[in-house]
């Protein structure tokens, strides 16, 4: 174990309240509302689950990208303290698309990222393929995780991209 909080952003110091979801996803209420067989037990991190999924892990999804950036538009997004999906390791792998953009992509300008006039992260686009870097205090004490329940940030963050 790492000792962090979150793999999500490490710099965080309050632990996840993970004990939350499990006590919830585990009253037999909730289990009948979601369909969800009441012997069933939610764990957080289940050996046999991860032992399932194992070879998922950690699977390169760059053809995937490479190939509905041809097609469709295509939005990257992450957070700037994320230890597992970090803007450090997103940049690698897409400077190494293979993409008739991604020359032009890596050469666009970075613009800042604002809602109500506070930082949230910088923008960079080409064409169909937009990547987005988020300030991870606005992600968790403003932003995308509260902005569900905000309509206007919720606009605001989807159509800037």
């Amino acid at each position: 174990m790492t000792g962090l909080p979150t793999l999500y952003d490490y710099t965080r110091k309050v632990p996840c309240e993970d004990d939350l979801v499990e006590n919830f996803l585990n009253i037999a209420e909730v289990k009948k509302a979601l369909g969800i067989n009441e012997s069933f037990v939610y764990e957080i991190c289940s050996d046999v689950v991860g032992d399932v999924l194992h070879a998922d892990v950690m699977e390169s999804v760059k053809y995937m990208v490479e190939y509905l950036v041809r097609w469709s538009k295509v939005l990257l997004y992450q957070g700037q303290h994320d230890l597992r999906d970090g803007v450090v390791q997103t940049e690698v792998w897409v400077k190494a698309m293979k993409w008739e953009g991604i020359v032009e992509f890596v050469n666009a300008e970075r613009k800042i990222w604002k809602v109500n006039g506070e930082l949230a992260g910088y923008v960079q686009n080409w064409k169909s393929l937009t990547n987005v870097a988020v300030l991870e205090d606005w992600v968790f004490e403003r932003g995308l995780f509260k902005s569900v329940q905000d309509e206007n940030v919720s606009k605001k963050s989807i159509f800037v991209m």
